[in-house]
């Protein structure tokens, strides 16, 4: 109890001595400076830096740099990490005014990490650095020394050598820095002092097994600069590697070399196997080698003036290149992304189309298609082609729509910006229906009128009649044509109708758009419609209906019918005529009876007399009346009621003609009332089926029948519902566990109409499961082998059904077994059947290697076996759990599809292809 008391007292007295003795006063933690650049440490073998590592900061403006709470007591954190911000008591870095500062760290048993820095703005730079063990001096790392004079000058030739071969079966990597060279740094300041040299082969697939930053990801270096600084080229990626090496020298003050007097001469041994990618065969002596340098200190990657390839000794090639300064150098050949592909200008003397004609981009040598499309081919037009890398030499080659033809472009570089002419006018005429056609526009002095007149298309070279019609021919009107061939030319005949004159048009192409003149001044007046027409009064002892009569007008020698129409015929209605032509001449009306065969006719009128005319109606009988109440059908039916709708026909009995047709709901107990019947006729009720050919026909029933009548519909389906479960199969077959995938098909058992069609993995014992069917008729699972030609179908089943049903796989084949450390790689097309004239080649080429890694290693060829939907081999050169960035196509070095980073996880590695193109259809 006395303890816990005596430490309460001491605890009150600490708060109390702690008391901020200024009233107002505010304690405050200061605010940390911003991070500008943040350095993170690790050792070769992974274990923590040692926390009394010692750091410092050398360089033109290292009084500038201080840590985030404005301190010069630089260390790292405890998982080895150094934070440095700039101080606020000059300007900001900037890219024409950049802070320049060196960041050492020393610790026991490393190589001292000399990190550059040139700060050009006020983001945040992180960098990664791994400490190299100090016994990698002159095993990977040649550590080396010499004086310079006051004057930055070197005395003697001195001559520096990496440990490790720049390559496999190459040499090491010979620098020498010539005598009286002077050295400076970043500023263009001599360095005077005792010089380090420190000299390394770097391998561009282990970004941290140097002493220095090495970016190069998945073999690019990133929008490196011009050779002339001048701006940012594209990414680069290393396609032939000659070599690549880190020279970095300084003085004890740990202040770095950056450029030379005189370029430092390196030298190494290169593969006369090396491909030079530009002029498509191996190196030779002369060949220019492109070389990049990588500036630490900006984080900037520059395009160097290329090296050669020189005679080496005993008959060896050598390259050979100056370095202006010091920096990590990497030599090889690279491609990039064309940003701007080839171009081909289309020279054709067909007629513009819409036509889409087969382009294929070809690899010169091979003849592979690297790319296939559709274009049109008019005359100007500018197919461009994209997506190509700068490696690849190419030529475009365009098929004939409407033949065997083929016309190929030049040779051109994938990124080549010219312009090539590819003439195609060799092609046959495409014909098709010309979407619009020439127009004819009339010249007329008659006045406008009404009247149609007979137009003849004709053949212009055969004088074959191509379409005739009619229509109106007033002054400034505009006949277009359309829907002719469009290898025709033609021409418009217009024929007067008063006299034998025929206006015919000057020869025109089918498919032109322009108007031409069309005179028809010697055309006579046309017959005018007339300004009055004969009205006939009916006369009739009838009762009044509704009911209607067909009514005729005629010319009255010939019986030649002008006019036809329905109109009721009650005593005293007016019956005008209309649409009558001052030539029509003497007409009739007559009117038939709907009861008898009695036909009433008038006397004859001319067809422009403005006189009422008596039509006496003698001998017709009275009509049958409307019924006076509705036709009423009750519907009687099993199905469950829905909204569904079914059409329904009112039937007339004696013609089986149909007079009514509606749609309505037929759920059982449903009244279908028929309105509009007359007494005198007898009609039957049709109803088919939704969901099957099934109709139902009621007995004759007089139509004004007042009793409901009823209809079964009991024999008519249900309407499909959707399955409450999948429908599972339970595959039955020897096929082991793969990720390969079958063609299936659900088929209609009946019809064997396809209802769905998908992809499936199967093995023995594993289920194929088919969600959202419907109810109603049986189905079948029809499954495509795709190792041979084999075809598994199923029973008839229910949709339904909640069973699980086997479908039996037995014959299909069995992939050969894989012996211990044996892959298979299968490349699936999404096929059940290819089409195998299409295919580009019958054989694949691929190469892989492991992710990260620079080295591509071949793999043996996939060659195509007639009748399966895949390419494959076997292969022992993979290893299952390793992961492989994988590469195959057409021809050794063209390579079209590519899988990167897989993770192999099974020895059947089945990779899918996306495209249908080379599909049965």
């Amino acid at each position: 109890m006395y303890r816990i008391s005596a430490f309460c007292l001491l605890f009150l007295c600490f708060l109390w001595a702690c008391k901020n003795p200024l009233d107002g006063f505010e304690l405050r933690f200061k605010k940390p400076f911003p991070v500008a650049l943040d350095v993170q440490y690790y050792t070769k073998g992974g274990l923590e830096v040692p926390t009394d590592a010692q750091v410092l900061i050398t360089g033109p403006d290292a009084a500038r740099v201080i840590t985030t709470v404005e301190t010069k007591k630089f260390r790292l954190t405890g998982d080895g990490t150094l934070f440095l911000s700039i101080d606020s008591l000059g300007p900001r870095p900037t890219a024409q005014n950049p802070l320049r500062f060196t960041v050492v760290v020393k610790s026991q048993g490393e190589l001292e990490a000399v990190l550059p820095v040139e700060l050009r703005d006020d983001k945040q730079r992180s960098v990664t650095l791994v400490f190299q063990p100090q016994e990698t001096i002159n095993t990977k790392v040649n550590v080396s020394q010499r004086s310079s004079s006051n004057a930055g000058r070197i005395d003697s030739d001195w001559v520096l050598e990496t440990p490790e071969l720049v390559g496999a079966n190459q040499s090491k990597v010979k620098a020498t820095v010539s005598q009286g060279s002077i050295v400076k740094d970043a500023v263009g300041k001599e360095i005077a002092g005792t010089l380090t040299a420190r000299f390394q082969v770097v391998d561009i697939t282990k970004p941290h097994d140097n002493f220095l930053i090495n970016p190069i990801s998945n073999f690019t270096i990133a929008r490196p600069l011009l050779k002339d600084g001048s701006g940012v080229g594209s990414n680069q990626q290393f396609t032939q590697l000659a070599g690549a090496f880190l020279l970095q020298i300084y003085n004890e003050q740990f202040r770095l070399v950056k450029s030379l007097s005189s370029p430092i001469n390196v030298r190494f041994s290169v593969s006369s196997q090396l491909y030079h990618p530009q002029e498509r065969r191996l190196i030779k002596e002369g060949d220019e080698i492109p070389l990049y340098s990588y500036d630490a200190a900006t984080d900037t990657w520059q395009t160097e003036a290329f090296g050669k390839v020189v005679k080496g000794t005993e008959g060896s090639l050598a390259y050979e290149a100056e370095l202006p300064h010091l920096s990590l150098w990497v030599a090889g050949f690279t491609k990039q992304k064309c940003e701007t592909g080839p171009s081909f200008k289309i020279k054709s003397s067909l007629p513009a189309t819409d036509v889409q004609y087969q382009c294929e981009v070809l690899a010169d040598g091979t003849n592979t298609r690297l790319q296939v499309f559709k274009s049109t081919i008019n005359n100007g037009e500018v197919i461009r082609v994209n997506g190509l890398e700068s490696d690849q030499y190419v030529r475009l080659r365009i098929t004939d729509a409407l033949g065997s033809a083929t016309v190929t472009s030049e040779i051109i570089n994938g990124c080549g910006g010219t312009e090539q002419v590819l003439d195609v006018s060799s092609f046959k005429k495409q014909i098709i229906k010309c979407t619009t056609g020439p127009g004819f526009q009339l010249k007329s002095n008659l006045p406008p009128s009404d009247y149609r007149y007979n137009c003849v298309v004709v053949n212009a070279e055969t004088n074959a009649t191509l379409q005739s019609f009619q229509t109106t021919a007033n002054n400034g009107e505009v006949i277009r044509l359309n829907g002719l061939d469009s290898d025709q030319k033609i021409r418009l005949k217009l024929s007067d109708i008063v006299s034998s004159a025929v206006a015919i048009s000057e020869v025109v192409d089918a498919c032109a758009t322009s108007v031409q003149p069309l005179d028809i001044s010697s055309f006579k007046l046309p017959p005018q419609r007339c300004t009055a027409s004969p009205i006939f009064k009916i006369q009739s002892t009838l009762p009044a209906s509704d009911r209607t009569y067909t009514f005729e007008v005629i010319k009255p020698d010939s019986k030649n019918r002008l006019q036809v129409f329905q109109s009721t015929a009650n005593n005293g209605d007016f019956i005008r005529l209309s649409g009558l032509y001052d030539n029509t001449g003497p007409i009739q009306l007559r009117i038939f009876d709907i009861v008898s065969a009695t036909v009433a006719t008038s006397p004859v009128v001319e067809a422009c007399s403005n006189t009422t005319y008596l039509l006496v109606l003698e001998g017709f009988q009275t009509p049958a009346p409307r019924c006076a109440s509705t036709l009423n059908f009750r519907i009687k039916s099993s199905l469950p009621n829905s909204t569904h709708q079914y059409t329904f026909e009112v039937i007339n009995a004696k013609t089986n003609g149909t007079m009514q047709k509606f749609q309505s709901t037929a759920n059982n107990g449903d009244i279908v009332r028929i309105n509009g019947l007359y007494s005198d006729e007898t009609v039957r009720l049709r109803i088919t089926d939704l969901f099957s050919t099934a109709t139902v026909q009621s007995v004759g029933l007089a139509a004004c029948t007042t009793t409901t009548q009823e209809i079964d519909l009991t024999s008519f389906k249900a309407p499909p519902t959707k399955c409450a479960t999948p429908l599972t199969f339970t595959v039955k077959s020897s096929l082991p566990v793969s990720d390969r995938v079958y063609d299936c098909e659900l088929l209609n058992a009946t019809t064997n109409a396809i209802l769905k069609s998908f992809q499936s993995k199967i093995s023995s014992g594993s289920s194929i499961k088919i969600s959202n069917l419907e109810s109603g008729s049986q189905v079948k699972l029809k499954v495509y082998d795709n190792q041979s030609s084999a075809i598994g179908l199923s029973s008839a089943v229910d949709p339904c059904s909640a069973t699980a049903q086997t479908i039996d796989l037995s014959a299909f084949k069995v992939p050969s077994s894989l012996q211990s450390g044996e892959v298979r790689i299968t490349l699936q097309f999404p096929c059940k059947a290819l089409d195998e004239p299409k295919l580009p080649t019958r054989e694949l080429f691929g190469r892989f290697r492991e992710t990260g890694t620079l080295q591509w290693k071949n793999l043996p060829s996939m060659k195509y076996i007639s009748g399966q939907t895949s390419f494959s081999i076997v292969t022992d050169l993979l290893v299952v759990g390793k992961t492989y960035d994988f590469q195959v196509g057409p021809a050794p070095g063209y390579y079209s599809f590519s899988e990167n980073a897989y993770t192999l996880r099974k020895a059947d590695w089945v990779i899918r292809i996306d495209t249908d193109e080379y599909c049965k259809k």
